[in-house]
């Protein structure tokens, strides 16, 4: 039932860059077929949660369904499917969690409406490897430390697992954005009497497992990322939906543009740049041997981002081989990170991105490191492809190779590069983390926002071999003009620039 892992439409591009960054996977890739295959080969019972005593369409059943869908999970055995019917809407709170499990299925065919009742959402126990990550990034960056929400769904440790489903799941998220970006709990510093200020739930998260098929359901406006694929090994992600309330976010944006414009004292962009986001990544990845295929995302914040893996990381020591095309995504970015340094060497190598339509997107191609830098942590960003995306009218950078952009609802600025660079001069970069081998190839944008791009190497490790292959940017009227006046703030990177590519980006 699942289509080979490898596209009868692919060809290894014939130059050294591409072969370094395929030869890996097309060399696992008949294991990799095996492997999730096999998921979908296993027959045994269907689990229909209302067996468990969910109760459709009942707002006061929230509690009683995560707790029937739960039971469900927790019964079923290698080949069983937990089924949510189609055509019926299961209210729930956060904690619905499966953990070491094997072949099974999770059939998201109804959907399930997050219900956000901030006091009796369960709290998450952090004892997972992306709860740990979480938990000491964030007090790295001075941000919330009051723990963490428990995710709406969460799968930990699990082989041959399938959530699939033509079903919705609804994260309610307006009323945790406005809490979090405009609410008590958006404030910097966070108030006196925050305990409330738990982070944010993500809809669905598969952690630590493996021969892993997520396909066709929706995620709809979830508190904070939507999907989240962490130290997982083989997996595919096909024909997913990633749909955030545009309306309820332009609105929270103004509040903040009005804050912004009263804290600057003038008008530092155009009226429509609206660089604040809610932190909704669309996809995110870490581990090796993923393929994301096919998906749609209209988010606010990176629509796919593949997230690094260091020595002490579970599926991988780096995150590679993961190949993401044929989608259309509408956010701030197709990204790589961000990468933060670590003592065990954080690492994303060996990543294609091709075959993307990228409709008035915030950002566009996204690669980007972590302020963090301290003595003995190292990271590295190597051997990175984008090829044949058309941006269209893109609404902040079109490209940006460099230190992340980011300040969270909550947190303090600390070292991170500003959202209002260049107005804000803040954007330092670091020595600990290499860019190299990234290229990008027949990249199409045409009428963005802001100028070019930004592209900022360290001055004592700089961005090398850097290739810009038919990177066309094709401004008119007003386009591109501001804040470099149509040419690329480049910095501390090496590399050419062929193919018809322009502007020249001049590299060193």
């Amino acid at each position: 039932q699942l289509s080979n892992i490898v596209p009868a439409s692919v060809t290894i591009m014939p130059t050294a860059q591409s072969v370094r960054s395929w030869g890996s996977l097309w060399s696992r890739s008949s294991f990799l077929l095996t492997g999730i295959s096999l998921v979908s080969t296993c027959t045994g019972a269907t689990l229909d949660i209302r067996e468990q005593g969910a109760v459709a369409g009942l707002v006061s059943a929230a509690a009683n369904n995560t707790a029937a869908i739960n039971r469900a999970l927790a019964t079923a055995v290698d080949g069983d499917t937990v089924l949510v019917p189609m055509s019926l809407n299961f209210h729930i709170l956060g904690g619905v969690t499966a953990t070491n499990k094997s072949g099974l299925t999770l059939a998201i065919e109804g959907n399930l409406t997050a219900l956000p009742d901030f006091t009796r959402w369960p709290l998450q126990a952090h004892s997972t490897w992306a709860g740990r990550q979480q938990e000491q990034e964030t007090t790295a960056l001075g941000g919330n430390q009051n723990g963490a929400y428990a995710h709406i769904i969460h799968l930990v440790g699990c082989t041959r697992l399938v959530v699939t489903g033509s079903g919705t799941i609804d994260g309610q998220g307006a009323a945790w954005w406005a809490r979090y970006v405009v609410g008590p709990c958006g404030s910097d510093p966070l108030p006196h009497n925050s305990s409330g200020c738990h982070r944010r739930p993500k809809a669905l998260v598969i952690e630590m497992s493996s021969n892993v098929l997520l396909e066709n359901i929706t995620s709809l406006n979830s508190p904070s990322f939507n999907f989240d694929l962490a130290q997982v090994a083989h997996a595919e992600v096909r024909y997913v939906v990633v749909q955030t309330d545009l309306k309820a976010i332009r609105g929270l944006k103004g509040v903040m543009r009005q804050r912004r414009l009263k804290r600057l004292g003038r008008m530092f962009a155009p009226h429509t740049l609206q660089p604040e986001d809610l932190n909704t990544d669309g996809i995110d990845t870490s581990g090796h041997d993923v393929w994301i295929h096919h998906v749609t995302i209209v988010n606010d914040d990176d629509s796919i981002a593949v997230k690094p893996s260091s020595g002490s990381s579970f599926a991988s020591t780096c995150t590679e081989n993961i190949l993401i095309e044929d989608s259309t995504m509408t956010g701030f970015g197709a990204s790589i990170g961000s990468v933060p340094p670590n003592v065990n060497h954080n690492c994303v190598r060996n990543v294609t991105f091709r075959r993307l339509a990228m409709p008035e997107t915030g950002k566009g191609v996204y690669i980007k490191s972590n302020p963090l830098c301290q003595p003995g942590s190292t990271g590295e960003i190597s051997n990175i492809l984008y090829e044949d995306l058309i941006i269209t009218k893109p609404r902040w950078w079109p490209i940006w190779i460099g230190p992340q952009q980011q300040h969270e609802p909550g947190s303090k600025l600390g070292q991170d590069c500003s959202l209002e660079y260049p107005i804000v001069p803040t954007c330092p970069t670091q020595a600990c983390v290499s860019f190299t081998n990234i290229t990008l190839r027949r990249i199409s944008v045409t009428e963005p926002l802001l100028s070019p791009g930004v592209i900022l190497g360290n001055a004592s490790n700089p961005i090398r071999n850097l290739v810009f292959d038919g990177v066309v940017i094709t401004m008119t009227n007003d386009s591109g003009l501001f804040p470099f006046k149509r040419e690329y703030r480049t910095e501390n990177a090496f590399g050419v620039a062929i193919g018809g590519t322009s502007p020249d980006p001049h590299f060193q």
